[in-house]
């Protein structure tokens, strides 16, 4: 690489990487590495590539991070993980070229905005969890779930990046036992060293949720190690403490995702996700929701059962309460408790109780408040007994008074009547279907699965590497979700293979090669140059060339013959943008502008030119001058 392909303000890093990508502009600095923002000049398109500091470059350690980093993301194909396109050395520099998301990190959001909406905060960590998913389905452990790696696209799209520190299958340098990731995001046991799992992940977007509904993460410290010595021994505050408008049923999704002990967690993304979305069902209770996560519990037929179970309880005791004395209880029943003396305070009851996402504990009970009785009317000696200041008084109540009462117990067992028979039909009888899976089905079929199912497809084309044309490539909702009746199925119907090779346009008119680019889905620049082999109005180059992968909606290039070379092209490189147009078109040529980054050289000089001097054209033929923009 030339000095002059150099920028001296980007630490060594040249203009032109890899005679591939010309850096256009930073993007953002880490801790491994630094991002710009780059034009592929191969495929004409815009990529963020990300090139290993300088400082790290002569550690082994890093470069097989570096590496992990790009063979870890490339190996997986998902709308929510950032594409990786190509890595390698050029000059002593280790770059990675990936996919450029416009828009911003959630760690940005978050700070402009604070809090988000929890339906909002639920919808991205879904999208985190759908990308976690399919990562540890390959047995990559992202290890670094953090707001800095998820980009909030423009488009709506979220987007996990930086793998930097994953861990793939069992590579020894993950296996490492210090403590990696980002402190105020790290498991307990990164926090200790220990070995990382799927279920590491979990917890670090365990603290993302919890940042995204609060604002906040749930641990704060002086320095990195306060903070992960928080993680291993401290337990969260209760995000409902600090926004109590975040439902009992999300609250209790965070603090399980919390848990301290792996084993407390949710054990896949699967199952993190369908708590997420039993939580923020509006026909369930917030409180059973939130008892069947703590639980692990996840069937809703379980919750509801409880919830019918409670009324039915609840019914028997108000009805013997209000029919009289009950029967004697079984054998197996302890005794009443005796009645303290006199004048002595009895101690609390001892319940057990368990919090959402924690074990059973024992917890006091204060003695139930006295209830004021009713007005006694003094009766014969057959009325029970009732003793005050230790004398005998026979009392009664009036009849009018337990009419009333019993008017209001069958008022009490109607409503609970009526609660356990709505919950019994939005469990069992309510209509409802299940979505089908069709993914890889052909169009027709999985549109006649949806609606046999009662559902309405709905049909969006894409183009697609992973699924064969007029395949389905991914569908939302995901087969085997229940859903309302009726309710709309996104169906991604594919056009054909995303990445072709480019057709071969030499020999072709230059409308016959407009019609092949279109035809494959690509657009097209049209240029006319001067050549001595390539008979006149005939395509005699192309960028990229004949056979390089391109993807639909890629620039290709053409240049059409204007016959033979006659006179000799000025060379203008080093001229102004108007001195240059004015050579050129003194000479008899057509000029048109190309602006580029133009590293080290003024501001409207032309740095360089197709064709390049003293190739010889025909009057009238076109020249491009590249003209520097700063």
């Amino acid at each position: 690489m030339n000095d002059q392909h150099r920028d001296p303000d980007s630490a060594g890093v040249p203009t032109l990487l890899a005679g591939r990508y010309r850096i256009l502009s930073p993007l953002g600095s880490g801790g491994m590495a630094d991002v710009y923002l780059a034009e592929d000049e191969r495929l004409g398109r815009q990529v963020a590539v990300k090139v290993l500091k300088a400082r790290l470059a002569a550690d082994d350690e890093f470069v097989e991070r570096f590496r992990i980093e790009a063979q870890a993301a490339a190996s997986l194909n998902h709308a929510s993980i950032v594409g990786v396109y190509d890595r390698g050395t050029a000059d002593g520099i280790t770059y990675i070229a990936m996919e450029y998301v416009p828009g911003e990190t959630l760690k940005q959001r978050l700070r402009r905005d604070g809090a988000l909406p929890p339906d909002e905060a639920v919808q991205i960590a879904l999208a985190v969890l759908s990308a976690l998913g399919a990562a540890h389905g390959r047995d990559i452990v992202h290890r670094d779930v953090t707001s800095y790696n998820v980009m909030l696209a423009k488009n709506g799209r979220v987007v996990v990046t930086d793998f930097g520190i994953a861990r793939m299958g069992d590579s020894a340098l993950t296996r490492t036992g210090a403590m990696m990731g980002t402190s105020s995001y790290l498991s307990p046991e990164q926090a200790q060293g220990r070995p990382a799992d799927e279920r590491s992940d979990l917890y670090n977007l365990g603290v993302v949720l919890y940042e995204m509904l609060t604002g906040r993460v749930p641990f704060k410290g002086e320095t990195d190690v306060a903070v992960a010595m928080q993680h291993v021994r401290t337990a969260p505050p209760n995000p409902r403490t600090l926004v109590p408008g975040i439902s009992e049923a999300l609250a209790a999704v965070v603090m399980r995702a919390l848990s301290k002990d792996p084993a407390d967690r949710f054990q896949s993304a699967d199952e993190f996700a369908a708590a997420l979305r039993l939580a923020r069902r509006p026909q369930r209770g917030g409180r059973d929701v939130a008892v069947a996560v703590g639980e692990g519990a996840g069937h809703g037929a379980f919750a509801a059962a409880g919830v019918v179970a409670a009324a039915g309880v609840a019914a028997g005791a108000a009805v013997a309460a209000a029919s009289g004395p009950a029967p004697a209880p079984p054998a197996t029943v302890p005794p009443p408790a005796t009645v303290p003396p006199p004048g002595t305070v009895p101690p609390p009851a001892v319940v057990e109780s368990r919090t959402p996402a924690g074990p059973w504990t024992a917890a006091p009970v204060a003695p139930p408040r006295p209830v004021e009785e009713p007005p006694l009317t003094m009766v014969a000696a057959e009325a029970p007994t009732r003793y005050h200041s230790g004398e005998p008084l026979t009392v009664a109540r009036p009849r009018r008074r337990r009419r009333w009462r019993r008017y209001v117990v069958l008022a009490i067992i109607l409503a609970l009547a009526a609660a356990a028979a709505w919950v019994a039909y939005a469990t069992w009888i309510a209509p409802g279907a299940t979505v089908p899976g069709v993914v890889g089905s052909s169009r027709s079929d999985a549109a006649s699965a949806v609606r046999d199912e009662g559902l309405k497809p709905v049909l969006h084309f894409i183009w697609s590497d992973g699924a064969g044309a007029g395949q389905v490539a991914r569908q939302s909702p995901r087969g085997g979700a229940r859903v309302d009746d009726g309710v709309k199925v996104d169906l991604w119907v594919s056009r054909g293979p995303l990445h072709i090779p480019a057709p071969d346009l030499s020999g072709q008119t230059a409308d016959a090669a407009k019609g092949a680019l279109e035809g494959a889905a690509l657009t097209y620049k049209s240029h006319r140059a001067a050549s001595e082999t390539t008979p006149k109005g005939k395509v005699f180059r192309q960028r990229p060339a004949a056979g390089a992968t391109v993807q639909r909606g890629d620039t290709v290039s053409f240049w059409v013959s204007s016959g033979p070379p006659k006179v000799d092209v000025p060379d203008v490189v080093g001229l102004s943008q108007g001195d240059a147009q004015a050579t050129l078109e003194d000479a008899g040529f057509t000029v048109s502008v190309d602006y580029v980054a133009g590293w080290g050289s003024m501001p409207g000089d032309v740095v360089g030119q197709d064709p390049v001097a003293g190739t010889r054209g025909r009057s009238g033929d076109e020249v491009v001058i590249q003209v520097a923009i700063f």
